[in-house]
């Protein structure tokens, strides 16, 4: 006996000119077709006749995994499973800040409030212990450190002590492994991106908010001056010489409608073009945050409005043949789906949360210890507490959300444990993406396109707060 699973959807395609027929995708396996309703429906009534209704494509929908066993506790399996993959990895991507200090005082930038340090090199004596272990101790198999700030190559020396040093951990105990690193590009020259790509790095990370006229309005120095040139000059070196690279684009309401300027210089550059696109929405800051950023311009992460953004910047880079990285639009599950999934401060504090780095009272451990703070680190890594409301509001979205971002109920006064649900989110996101993934096929079959110009009036968008026109 079969029942449908809790994660199925099902979207009806009249709104776009297909009244007829349904997309039905399942968000834990990630699949998605597009069926007739009526067949869908006939499937649904017959499922489970004992006669042996519907059973010519019971077993293609169990593989999909729109159905699942009538006594299957979905609940209890998901948990089951998600624990195992946090618990069991042997592949970890551990984040190491080496400082939060930066050349360059972005107006939006979610570590503003915390105090510019820098690791010491006795601290990374004390990280590089922290991978062994993990390898000796843990079975882990492969690092792949992630060299993270503030701005990494503002401290060149201290990321081939890094880099070395998790060689020769690799080296002794038969670990393998890469670095990848986040970066604004202003610092790399040849000569560093040489280095640093022979001691191992494959990826690279390098943001633009735009073209010229936005961008020099948001990612500035200290003393104001423009970074635009500069970045994108650490873009080409990066091209150069990095396996990997990755054009990170930060978004909001100020630059939303700028991004077809900056797509349209990417994708006719030959050399531009090879990049990876990472689209990434600006977040709300913490209360006590000094920044220059407007809240206004923050689209809220649960509404339909991010959906639209993000499926319009999604859509322009798709017609412009543009690769975008898989993890676009989910910030969630993170690193609270991986039990070494941490980012290590300056000062050798372990965090949960990319954006709590450097804000102590929200550790979880320390390199000095090597292990965990057990209560801290019990408490934020406690899913079945933040997932028991959504299960019990039997939720489709809970393997791409997981109970939501850690960070964003903390800047709303709530605790790291407590759930911040986006359903509304992603339940536009999720169908909208369908349609982007699918939309050859639909059209072939009278959809009515999807263009950015009708996500743009879903949605209200408008450039706020620019200059020159933006």
């Amino acid at each position: 006996m079969w029942k449908i699973s809790q994660f199925t959807i099902e979207k009806s395609l009249a709104d776009r000119g297909c009244p007829d027929q349904l997309l039905v995708y399942n968000t834990d396996s990630r699949k998605c077709v597009l069926l007739e309703e009526a067949a869908w429906k006939r499937f649904k009534a017959g499922l489970n006749r004992r006669d042996g209704s519907g059973c010519l494509v019971t077993d293609r929908f169990a593989a999909l995994g729109f159905i699942v066993p009538d006594q299957q506790d979905e609940q209890a399996n998901w948990l089951a499973r998600f624990n195992a993959r946090r618990f069991g990895q042997k592949t970890i991507y551990p984040l190491i800040a080496v400082t939060t200090g930066c050349n360059i005082g972005c107006t939006y930038c979610y570590e503003a409030g915390v105090q510019a340090t820098t690791m010491s090199k006795e601290t990374i004596v004390h990280v590089l212990n922290w991978m062994r272990r993990r390898v000796v101790d843990d079975g882990v198999t492969e690092i792949n450190p992630g060299l993270f700030g503030g701005e990494p190559l503002l401290y060149p020396e201290l990321l081939f002590q890094i880099m070395d040093g998790h060689k020769a951990i690799c080296q002794k105990y038969g670990a393998t492994g890469s670095f990848y690193t986040s970066s604004n590009g202003m610092l790399l020259t040849p000569d560093l991106a040489r280095t640093l790509a022979r001691r191992g790095l494959r990826q690279i990370q390098i943001s633009l908010d735009g073209p010229k006229s936005i961008h020099d309005l948001r990612r500035i120095t200290k003393r104001g001056s423009a970074t635009y040139d500069q970045s994108l000059r650490g873009l080409r070196v990066a091209l150069k010489f990095v396996a990997s690279v990755t054009l990170k684009i930060n978004f909001d309401r100020q630059n939303l409608d700028a991004m077809t300027e900056l797509l349209d210089f990417v994708s006719e550059d030959p050399e531009l073009r090879q990049v990876t696109v990472k689209l990434e929405a600006i977040a709300y800051q913490m209360p006590a945050s000094k920044v220059n950023h407007p809240a206004d311009l923050v689209i809220p992460p649960e509404s339909t409005e991010m959906a639209d953004a993000y499926a319009k910047l999604s859509l322009m880079c798709k017609t412009r043949d543009l690769k975008v990285t898989n993890d676009t639009a989910h910030t969630t599950p993170c690193m609270f789906s991986s039990h070494h999934g941490v980012i290590i401060g300056p000062a050798g504090n372990i965090y949960k949360c990319i954006s709590l780095v450097g804000r102590r009272d929200l550790a979880v451990g320390s390199v000095y210890d090597c292990t965990y703070d057990e209560d801290a680190y019990n408490r934020q890594m406690n899913s079945k507490k933040k997932l028991t409301d959504c299960f019990d509001e039997k939720c489709a979205y809970i393997p791409v959300c997981a109970g939501g971002c850690a960070y964003e109920s903390v800047i709303r006064g709530a605790d790291v444990t407590d759930r911040y649900c986006t359903k509304d989110y992603l339940e536009r996101y999720h169908y909208l993406r369908h349609l982007i993934r699918h939309q050859s096929i639909l059209e072939d079959l009278g959809m009515v396109p999807l263009t950015a110009e009708e996500l743009s009036r879903a949605s209200g968008n408008g450039c706020r707060g620019c200059k020159n026109g933006g």
